[in-house]
């Protein structure tokens, strides 16, 4: 088993550390094996990390995307209010155009030498996070997602691993096995798997109050699969108990969603950092969770908005897996 730590890959989070050697130095006095990155999309960054500290790569991701793979115009003005928002949003105006997009990520993580790559599948609309009334079954969002996935891999000589996400919104959630048995079977690259991301799987459940009983849902949740099982290969580890904040939101959308669409994007992110915290665990019942399902990687997929407090919020983590650092 290999223990990451996520890393966004953007002069703001490189300029934290004095040299690449510092960030190095974090890793090894952690016992961490390297980093997960996703890049920021900007191709200034001088001096990223080396590809002997890259394991994992996570592909950009839309939180809303079906509507434009689908050419669905109605939907994407009135979402985005103008074709402008639209084309600054995905970076592209045609779904060739977006898959070369995707085709690019990917590539930078095969340049990097990374084992895996993590796909997002969720589609979610900025009022359906508050409104929890979704337009896209999770059926709707994967087949699209085996579409996008067959086009991008069409033709690219790579094997490395393709590692599907779940999310809460519609799409892959793990409460329903026959969600990921069709996205295996609908996706034509061969060495396709899931990463488990434990926060996420949390926030499929607002009853849940403590970490010990995130546990035993997540480890449930894992057992439903069955077979699946054994192609959950890495985990997101991180904890998010949001249902109280859920529970008490749900329905209601905030006066101050108007405007623009950077007006009101600003007011759901606020609101969907609410509900996908990203906190460290400190109950040890997680490292019963990380024992059960063994997987191959497990990101330390942590909040903090400095060097200072992710160092802290990774030791408390660590702390709780039984690593002591």
């Amino acid at each position: 088993m290999k223990l990451l730590t996520n890393f966004p890959v953007y002069e703001g989070w490189l300029d934290q550390y004095g040299s690449l050697d510092d960030l190095a130095r974090d890793c090894a006095e952690l016992g961490l094996d390297g980093l997960e990155v996703v890049w920021g999309e900007d191709d200034s960054v001088s001096n990223p990390p080396p590809s002997d500290m890259v394991v994992g790569y996570h592909l950009l991701f839309f939180s809303t995307w079906v509507d434009f793979w689908q050419g669905d115009e109605a939907a994407l003005l009135a979402e985005f209010g103008t074709w402008d928002a639209v084309r600054t949003c995905y970076g592209a105006e045609t779904r060739a155009q977006l898959v070369s997009r995707f085709r690019k990520d990917l590539q930078r993580a095969i340049d990097l030498g990374a084992e895996y790559a993590v796909f997002h599948t969720s589609d979610v609309l900025m009022r359906e996070c508050f409104t929890y009334e979704f337009s896209h079954t999770d059926r709707q969002v994967c087949d699209c997602v085996c579409e996008l996935v067959n086009e991008l891999f069409d033709g690219v000589r790579t094997d490395i691993a393709l590692l599907l996400e779940n999310q809460w919104w519609p799409g892959l959630t793990f409460c329903d096995p026959a969600i990921a048995q069709r996205l295996l079977d609908g996706i034509e690259y061969d060495n396709v798997g899931f990463m488990l991301d434990t926060g996420h799987l949390m926030n499929t459940n607002t009853s849940l109050r403590s970490q010990a009983q995130a546990a035993r849902y997540i480890r449930d949740c894992y057992d439903s699969l069955g077979p699946l099982r054994e192609r959950v290969r890495g985990l997101h580890l991180h904890q998010s108990l949001s249902g109280e904040y859920v529970e008490r939101t749900r329905g209601i959308v905030p006066a101050d969603f108007v405007g623009s669409y950077e007006e009101r994007f600003a007011t759901n992110y606020s609101h969907v950092l609410k509900i996908d915290r990203h906190e460290p665990w400190s109950d040890p019942a997680v490292a019963d969770v990380v024992r059960h399902i063994g997987p191959t990687w497990v990101n330390n997929e942590l909040a903090g908005g400095s060097r200072e407090q992710r160092l802290a919020n990774l030791r408390t983590q660590l702390t709780a897996l039984g690593i002591d650092r």
